[in-house]
């Protein structure tokens, strides 16, 4: 059956990519906002000691979630899961149950990332949130190691292609920004800054390259 012309999956990739973009945007204006709105003087100084990286952390965070969810609304119907990983008919029960696993996996991976701005917010104790992060991160490497190794080739190249840009990318800023720190022209970051930088410069080469393979 052709899909509908309202279909995403029958929408041009660019338009698609710009579709995701707006959407994300739109929950990255939501985050900011609701920050701005609870820390006096935006991410300046406040008692609540919230930072810029501490905004980008919760938008990959809920952004990762927004698209576990629309990946497991996708999953609802086997002819459009189908569609979306460009198959040949309707996605089979396993391919079916290895899509929402990758969506939990991914949801999952939002989860973790907003823990630590959470738990600070929060007031939880130290030890034991990193404890708590630690235990959640093991289950996290189990969950991405099945999921690789059930994925089909077409996927281990995605992830592999987008792992292989964010590194030499992130290398690239991180040096700049390095220069432009020990020069005197940039203020010092920390590793939780560097660390939500990576993390949203790798959710931006994911889609991007997804979005080349036919994967979204």
């Amino acid at each position: 059956m052709k899909p509908s012309n309202l279909s995403p999956a029958s929408w041009p990739r660019w338009v698609r990519a710009f579709v995701f973009g707006a959407v994300f945007g739109v929950i990255g204006y939501g985050v900011g906002a609701w920050l701005a709105r609870i820390a006096p003087g935006g991410f300046g100084p406040s008692d609540m000691d919230l930072r810029w990286s501490d905004g980008l952390a919760m938008l990959v965070g809920l952004a990762l979630v927004a698209g576990s969810l629309w990946a497991l609304y996708v999953s609802l119907n086997p002819d459009r899961l189908g569609r979306m990983y460009s198959l040949d008919g309707p996605a089979s029960p396993d391919e079916t149950a290895l899509a929402r696993f990758q969506a939990l996996v991914m949801g999952f991976s939002g989860v973790i990332l907003t823990l630590p701005v959470v738990f600070s917010l929060a007031g939880v104790n130290p030890l034991l949130g990193l404890s708590a992060i630690g235990l959640l991160l093991v289950l996290h490497t189990v969950m991405n190691v099945r999921v690789y190794r059930q994925a089909d080739e077409l996927l281990r190249r995605a992830v592999i292609e987008a792992a292989a840009v964010t590194f030499f990318g992130g290398q690239l800023v991180l040096f700049l920004w390095a220069a432009a720190e020990r020069l005197g022209a940039a203020p010092a970051i920390t590793a939780w800054d560097i660390y939500a930088v990576l993390m949203a410069l790798y959710l931006g080469c994911s889609v991007w390259i997804s979005v080349r393979r036919g994967l979204a």
